[in-house]
């Protein structure tokens, strides 16, 4: 057998082998509350950020394209971002369907939903503990804090411990820095990450160091313009 065919009959095999699923996902609605950890009282202003990350279903080793740019993800399928109001209520609108590419699936724990607001310890939260990563899994999606309560404990604490807890909202916040150069998903939430951003300054003005992402944490890419100059609004 030649190292051609060999590679065909693998590349086969793996195709053969990879689990079936959909090939549009679409997403219920997403509303709740959040409230005070302690007194219970709803909260206004949580930044709220919720994303659906479609991933592969086959190896990496299978030479579709390279990993930047391989359509079968990883990349955000959708990502929204929206503020609680006076009541401490959120909406995420339902959406779909929307395509995937070949080999590529939403994994049985998307949404991943985000809740910040400052002076509050920060949180993030997917479907199922522990997840099965089942990428065969419903191609309608809900979350499982729809109709539920939300709540966001007040940190106590000196602003050194502080910088570092909310500086651990940069590892859920990492989707939005994709190096695919067709993507631009830090637009997506401006006020997050304009909000985040403002609170590493503060934290350096003070010569105190956070892990939060600043400007330059925001990878440059000719088709999605300045960050400073989108985020303007929001660093004021």
């Amino acid at each position: 057998m030649t190292q051609h065919n060999f590679f065909c009959l693998l590349l086969a095999s793996v195709l053969l082998s990879a689990p079936v699923h959909a090939t549009t996902y679409s997403a219920e609605a997403i509303d709740a509350q959040i409230v005070d950890a302690k007194t219970n009282q709803p909260l206004e202003g949580v930044i709220v950020v919720a994303h659906w990350e479609v991933g592969r279903v086959v190896p990496t080793f299978v030479p579709i394209m390279p990993f930047g740019n391989d359509p079968r993800g990883p990349f955000q399928l959708q990502i929204m971002e929206t503020v609680t109001d006076a009541n401490g209520r959120f909406h995420f609108p339902a959406w779909g369907p929307l395509p995937v590419p070949p080999l590529a699936a939403l994994g049985d724990r998307d949404p991943h939903l985000i809740f910040f607001k400052e002076g509050y310890v920060p949180w993030s939260i997917s479907n199922g503990h522990p997840s099965t990563f089942d990428y065969s899994a419903s191609s309608t999606r809900s979350s499982e804090v729809n109709g539920t309560t939300i709540k966001l404990k007040k940190f106590e604490g000196d602003l050194k411990a502080y910088a570092d807890q909310v500086g651990k909202l940069s590892v859920p916040l990492d989707f939005a820095r994709n190096w695919r150069n067709d993507t631009c998903d830090w637009k997506r939430i401006p006020r997050m990450l304009g909000t985040v951003i403002k609170i590493k300054r503060s934290f350096r003005e003070k010569l105190i160091y956070s892990s939060l992402p600043n400007l330059d944490s925001i990878p440059h890419q000719d088709e999605c313009g300045s960050a400073a100059e989108w985020l303007k609004d929001y660093l004021k």
